[in-house]
């Protein structure tokens, strides 16, 4: 599995609300394979493959999507001494992020490195709040009068790109949720674009703002009207100290790629999944996800309309919304699989 795309769509910042360069990465990678590519008004990023329906064939629009933003930050205050304070875009785990290396998107174009920083451990005082973002900060090393003149009050701050590959199979990175999904909407629209025998149009759409409400989803269901959708995003692996699987299930790294068995899912469109991979040895695991409905792209573009026959697929992935999610390449294969056959097998 070639991964050049992979490396260049994680190295790109998508902070939720600021999608547009990875948004054209994805498009201009996708548009020598498909018949178009095109970009909305919110931002979701559209590649598609057109076939014209012929007599007394079934014909149907299959939309294929995940979300390409990722969690960071936007700066909410710039205090005298030149320090940045910031909040959320989207629900990154506080606890892992001091001493996190970042960089600063400013509205001039201008990339400014930092860290987040916090009071030293020998200063803090056992009655003293547990973390809060307001009580970080962002140290860029400039001087205040620099810091004021360079960075403004709603400028972005990304984890700075920290692609690794700790196994041969294995990578961590910041963003993989859900960049990871991205990539395996990227390898599908290729591979059926070379597929002599696919009777549907397929949209591999990479949506926006999925970490601050499904916004970007929202308006493109809206707008392709599928009758068919798969989401692809990441996954709870459970295969770590201290989950419980009574809880949250049985999902481990490596295993397969997870086919849910939710409210989220149409129950036909699940069976059939599992029965395609069953037929071509793709390993799979099946979820129910710890809650009935909720958590992806799906639920909204469920209720889209009068109702869209929905899959979730997903992406098995440790320490969600750190620094350092980790997923597997083998699942990641097993995904690009499974929706491939689906989409041509599927009257």
């Amino acid at each position: 599995m070639e991964t050049t795309f992979l490396h260049k769509i994680l190295s790109t910042p998508s902070v939720s609300g600021f999608e547009t360069a990875a948004g054209s990465l994805y498009r201009d990678y996708l548009h020598p394979y498909v018949d178009k590519c095109s970009v909305d008004v919110m931002g979701n990023s559209y590649a598609v493959i057109e076939r014209k329906k012929l007599q007394n064939e079934s014909s149907l629009r299959f939309m294929i999507e995940a979300h390409i933003d990722e969690i960071g930050f936007q700066v909410i205050y710039i205090c005298e001494k030149g320090f940045l304070y910031v909040r959320r875009n989207g629900g990154i785990d506080v606890q892992c992020i001091p001493g996190s290396q970042v960089v600063v998107h400013t509205n001039s174009g201008e990339e400014i490195l930092g860290i987040i920083g916090k009071k030293p451990i020998h200063l803090t005082t056992p009655d003293e709040k547990g973390l809060e973002l307001e009580n970080l900060w962002v140290d860029t090393g400039l001087l205040p009068d620099e810091v004021k003149a360079k960075i403004s009050v709603g400028d972005i701050v990304v984890l700075k790109s920290n692609m690794l590959y700790l196994t041969k199979n294995r990578i961590t990175s910041k963003g993989l949720d859900d960049k990871i999904g991205v990539f395996v909407v990227s390898q599908v629209m290729k591979k059926l674009s070379l597929a002599h025998n696919l009777s549907h149009t397929v949209y591999g759409v990479a949506t926006v703002q999925e970490e601050v409400g499904c916004r970007g989803a929202i308006t493109c269901a809206y707008d392709i009207n599928p009758d068919i959708s798969i989401s692809i995003d990441v996954d709870f692996a459970t295969d770590v100290p201290n989950c419980s699987k009574t809880k949250f299930g049985d999902i481990a790294l490596g295993n397969g790629v997870i086919i849910s068995r939710n409210l989220d899912n149409d129950n036909s469109l699940s069976h059939f999944a599992e029965n395609i991979a069953t037929e071509n040895n793709i390993a799979y695991q099946i979820s129910a996800r710890p809650r009935a409905s909720g958590g992806t792209n799906a639920t909204k573009i469920q209720l889209s309309r009068r109702g869209v026959k929905t899959l979730s697929i997903g992406i098995p992935c440790r320490y969600m919304h750190t620094p350092v999610e980790l997923c597997d390449l083998r699942d990641v294969e097993a995904a690009i699989e499974l929706i491939t056959k689906l989409i041509i097998t599927y009257k």
